[in-house]
C-alpha cells in the first residue's frame, strides 16, 4: 500500500491563523454580550448545532457502512471517524446555552408558562431542567457509544482480528437506532421549541437531511485537501470521491423533498398556529434568504453534480460542497434567528463566531486524524475498497 505520508501536518502559519480566528470569534462574542446578547446566544446555538451535526454525521456514516457490511468506504473511514471527535467541543457550546435560555426560549420564563395555557400543557417537557438533562443524555450516548465503534475499528487495524469488525457492527446498529431517535428529539428541543406554539411532525427528519448533507460536504472537502497533500498516496481514487458525490447529489434532493413536503403540507392545511412559522420567513429579507436557502442547499449542487463527469472532478465536488455548507448555515439561521430578531442581521458577530467554530473543527479534526494511520490497512474489506471501480 503506497501511502506517501501518514502524518497530515498543519503548518505553523496555519496554526497561527486558526488561533487568530478563534480569538477573533471569542472577542466578537464577548463584545456582542454587551450590546445584543440575544444575537450572541442565537449565534452560539447555531454554531453549536452546526458542529454537532458534523460530528454526528461522521459517526453515522461509519455506523451505516458497518451495518450494511459495505466495503468501498474503508479507505476513507478515518476521515469521518476524526470528524466525530468534535462532539465534546460541540457539547461545550451547547451546554453553555443554559446561561442564555432566557434570551432564546420563551418557555424558560415561569411567568410565561403560567399565563399561556397551551405552553402550560407542554411544561412537563419544556422546562430548563428537562432540557439540560436530555441534552446531556443525547451527547453522552452519541459520544460514548460512538467511541466504542471507533475503539473496535482501531483494534481491528492493530490485531487483524475480524471479531472487532463484528463487534463494531453491533455497536453501530445500536447507535443508529437510539442515536437517530435522540437526534430527532434534539431537533425538537433545540430548534423547534424556539417557537413553542408551532410544530411539525417531520421537522426532525428535515433537520436530519440538512445535517447529513452538510457532513458529507465537509467530508468531501477534507478528503480532497488530504489527497492534494499526498496523505493517501494512490489509495484514494476518483472512484471514492465519486461515490461521495453521489451521496451529496442524492441527499441534496432528499433535503429539498423534505423541505417541500413540510412547506406544502403547512400551506395546504392553512392552520394559523402552523402558517405563522412561514409568514415570518417569507416576508422581506427573510423571504430572500429562503430563496437563497433552496438555491444553496439544492439548486446549485444539483445543477453541478447532475452529470457523471462533474462528480469525478475535485473542483466541482468542492464547489458543490461549499454551496451545501453555506446552505446549512443559512438553513440554521432561518430556523433559529426569526423568533428573536425582526430583520436579518449579518455582521462581525456572525462572521467571527462561525469562523471560530470552523477553526476549532479544523484543529480538532487534524489533531484526531494524525493519531492513527490514514487507512485501516487490516480491515477485512480493505482490498475491496482499494480496487473500487465505478
Amino acid at each position: 500500500m503506497d501511502l506517501l505520508n501518514t502524518t497530515p501536518v498543519i503548518s505553523k502559519n496555519t496554526k497561527k491563523w486558526l488561533i487568530a480566528l478563534i480569538g477573533f470569534g471569542f472577542i466578537a462574542i464577548a463584545s456582542g454580550m454587551l450590546v445584543t446578547p440575544e444575537r450572541v446566544w442565537s449565534n452560539i446555538l447555531l454554531n453549536g448545532i452546526f458542529l454537532t451535526g458534523l460530528g454526528i454525521c461522521g459517526i453515522m456514516f461509519v455506523a451505516i457502512h458497518y451495518v450494511s457490511s459495505s466495503g468501498w468506504d474503508v479507505v476513507i473511514r478515518r476521515v469521518p471517524e476524526a470528524m466525530f471527535k468534535i462532539l465534546p467541543f460541540a457539547f461545550i457550546a451547547m451546554i453553555s446555552i443554559i446561561f442564555g435560555m432566557g434570551y432564546l426560549y420563551e418557555w424558560s420564563h415561569p411567568e410565561v408558562m403560567q399565563s399561556d395555557m397551551l405552553l402550560k400543557g407542554k411544561e412537563i417537557w419544556l422546562n430548563p431542567t428537562g432540557f439540560m438533562v436530555r441534552m446531556m443524555i443525547y451527547f453522552l450516548f452519541w459520544y460514548l457509544v460512538g467511541k466504542r465503534i471507533l475503539h473496535h475499528s482501531g483494534k481491528q487495524d492493530k490485531t487483524g482480528n475480524i471479531r472487532h469488525s463484528d463487534i463494531a457492527r453491533r455497536w453501530s446498529a445500536f447507535w443508529l437506532y437510539i442515536g437517530g431517535i435522540f437526534f430527532i428529539g434534539s431537533s425538537f428541543d433545540w430548534i423547534m421549541s424556539l417557537e413553542p406554539h408551532w410544530y411539525s411532525t417531520i421537522f426532525g427528519l428535515y433537520n436530519f437531511s440538512g445535517m447529513f448533507t452538510s457532513g458529507i460536504a465537509m467530508m468531501i472537502i477534507l478528503l480532497v485537501f488530504l489527497k492534494k497533500k499526498g496523505i493517501f498516496g494512490n489509495v484514494l481514487k476518483k472512484d471514492h470521491l465519486y461515490e461521495l458525490g453521489r451521496y451529496l447529489f442524492s441527499f441534496t434532493t432528499f433535503w429539498v423533498y423534505i423541505w417541500f413536503c413540510q412547506h406544502m403540507l403547512i400551506w395546504y392545511a392553512n392552520i394559523p398556529e402552523e402558517t405563522v412559522y412561514y409568514l415570518k420567513r417569507h416576508i422581506g429579507v427573510f423571504g430572500s434568504l429562503t430563496i437563497l436557502n433552496v438555491c444553496l442547499n439544492w439548486l446549485f449542487p444539483f445543477a453541478i453534480l447532475l452529470f457523471r463527469k462533474t462528480k469525478r472532478e475535485n473542483k466541482y465536488l468542492v464547489i458543490a460542497s461549499l454551496s451545501v455548507l453555506a446552505g446549512r448555515w443559512t438553513d440554521l439561521y432561518l430556523m433559529i434567528f426569526p423568533p428573536n430578531i425582526e430583520s436579518p442581521v449579518f455582521g462581525i458577530l456572525e462572521i467571527g463566531s462561525f469562523l471560530a467554530a470552523i477553526s476549532i473543527f479544523i484543529w480538532i479534526f487534524f489533531t484526531a486524524f494524525r493519531k492513527s494511520a490514514p487507512v485501516p490497512e487490516r480491515d477485512p474489506h480493505i482490498k475491496e475498497s482499494i480496487s473500487l471501480h465505478t
